[in-house]
């Protein structure tokens, strides 16, 4: 019999309460009042996250994101600036201890991504994964997508996927952001990129080379189909059935 497991497709919620109910799945697995589970969802407003260690002042034009209409809310995970606009984000909340993880950090990243490869290739499109080396993501001014991390999802060279993980009473949390559009221009309003006015353009530049969102890249799913996929994709590398309930 496979193993019971969770799946939720929420409906599009502020981005204090998305965060908080990925804590509150994160503390019901880990006392047993839950299964491992797969939450798929969206942001309403749109929101920047910031990674736990970014100092916000540093990063974020408060007075911008009010104008417009943009939340701005702290992950309790690591990594750098997320603007959840137009993509769809995954949270999977599993033990630690679970048969099919790796222990290592790197591993348990790559065996993940696998999940996310899985559901794009359902959806015909190819994707690859970014090299298996470690980088430092400073927590300073910058978007998390600026550059892939170790075993981050790639298509066509770019990174589409930006995810960052936390571990915490014996059960691993792993939540992410899949890119439909990149919306640059959103960006370069909220972030406070600061230096020459040269120095800001080359940064943009570089992100715009670095990332895209699926339907920059030709690829125009809509977050209803990708959402379908990621449960098949994550039930493939974990031998289950996740599936939301009628």
């Amino acid at each position: 019999m496979a193993e019971q497991w969770r799946g939720i497709y929420d409906t599009p919620l502020p981005g204090k309460m998305n965060m908080e109910k990925d804590l509150e799945i994160m503390q019901a697995v880990s006392a047993g009042a839950a299964p491992p589970t797969l939450r798929l969802y969206r942001w309403s407003p749109p929101a920047l996250s910031l990674g736990y260690f970014q100092k916000e002042e540093a990063v974020v034009d408060r007075e911008a994101c009010r104008r417009l209409g943009i939340d701005v809310v702290r992950r309790p995970t690591g990594g750098r600036a997320v603007l959840h606009y137009r993509e769809l984000t995954y949270s999977i909340v599993v033990p630690e201890a679970h048969p099919l993880m790796p222990r290592g950090v790197l591993d348990s990243y790559k065996f993940l991504s696998g999940g996310i490869m899985e559901a794009f290739r359902l959806l015909g499109i190819t994707p690859s994964l970014a090299s298996g080396k470690r980088r430092e993501q400073k927590p300073g001014p910058g978007s998390c997508f600026d550059a892939p991390s170790a075993y981050e999802v790639q298509v066509g060279g770019k990174k589409v996927v930006g995810s960052a993980q936390l571990r915490r009473h014996g059960v691993l949390l792993q939540h992410g952001s899949i890119l439909l559009e990149l919306h640059l221009e959103l960006y370069k309003k909220i972030l406070r990129l600061s230096g020459p006015e040269d120095k800001v353009t080359a940064y943009l530049e570089r992100l715009t080379k670095k990332a895209a969102g699926l339907h920059d890249l030709g690829h125009p799913v809509s977050a209803d189909d990708l959402a379908a996929a990621l449960f098949k994709g994550f039930s493939k590398i974990f031998a289950t059935d996740i599936s939301v309930p009628p």
